[in-house]
């Protein structure tokens, strides 16, 4: 994806920016001393030194569920929200070419609070795009950390943010948890008289087993028995299993596969993950 925000940009300074591709470079490598006395003409640098986590928009749900095939679920989690921090100069051989070109890319960045769809490339297309130019971002305290470490003389910069989606392409199948309330009112008994009516509560439940290290793969043909209840069962070739008709409490779920060891699992029923790695 940052190698399609990076051309997005250059589409971005070069058609609303005005800048001629045939005069003025964009470029994105480190602007070091030894870059910058290699440049053969006046060159516009954006280059990407911060990437985080914008925790205030993150998502409070760690997974998002949809009904899969076979009473399963499919759990998939969502999408990332990143702040990306380009500083953005400009080099040319004299001072007022470089404010020159500084002052209209900032002109061009400032104009579009959020970047134009219609010049988003590759991964980068079909977003939502929120940016932020010459603002106060916190991140560097002092300009000259940042050209020392860049190993470079102190220049005027903007800092360029721009807040993306990252799909993080992680999705697992998971048995589905049901509950199933068994109850029996009011009846009569052969003599017309009123018996006690129950109610009574119990629970399927399914899981996947995986191997550890393989999180998105189904471990087939493991043995999962139930402890408490003497039952066992094999999982299928996506390596799920199910048990049936559970009473609310605590249950330990005892899994052994070939060239594994035995895997002791404690679980409550009724729960929200019933999924285990050996």
């Amino acid at each position: 994806m940052f190698a399609d925000l990076d051309e997005s940009l250059r589409q971005l300074l070069v058609q609303r920016g005005s800048l001629d591709p045939a005069e003025i470079d964009v470029s994105f490598d480190k602007p070091t001393r030894e870059w910058a006395a290699g440049l053969s003409r006046p060159t516009i640098s954006l280059y990407l030194f911060d990437i985080r986590e914008n925790l205030d928009l993150r998502n409070p749900v760690p997974w998002t569920v949809r009904s899969g095939p076979n009473n399963t679920a499919i759990k998939s989690r969502p999408e990332v929200r990143l702040d990306l921090t380009y500083r953005v100069t400009a080099f040319a051989n004299a001072v007022a070419d470089e404010h020159r070109l500084l002052s209209q890319v900032l002109v061009t960045l400032l104009q579009h609070p959020v970047f134009p769809p219609e010049l988003q490339q590759g991964e980068a297309a079909g977003q939502e795009i929120v940016t932020a130019a010459a603002q106060p971002s916190g991140i560097i305290q002092s300009p000259a950390d940042y050209w020392s470490v860049v190993d470079n003389d102190i220049k005027p910069a903007i800092d360029y943010k721009l807040t993306v989606h990252m799909d993080l392409r992680q999705e697992t199948s998971v048995g589905l948890a049901r509950s199933a309330a068994l109850k029996v009112g009011e009846k009569k008994d052969s003599n017309g008289h009123a018996a006690i009516g129950v109610e009574e509560v119990r629970h399927d439940i399914g899981g996947t087993v995986r191997s550890q290290g393989a999180p998105d793969q189904g471990l087939p043909g493991a043995k999962v028995a139930l402890a408490e209840r003497g039952e066992e069962t094999v999982t299928d070739a996506q390596g799920r299993y199910r048990f049936r008709r559970l009473l609310a409490g605590s249950y330990t779920l005892v899994i052994t596969a070939p060239g594994l060891e035995t895997r002791l699992v404690s679980i409550q029923v009724p729960g929200g993950d019933f999924d285990a790695e050996v």
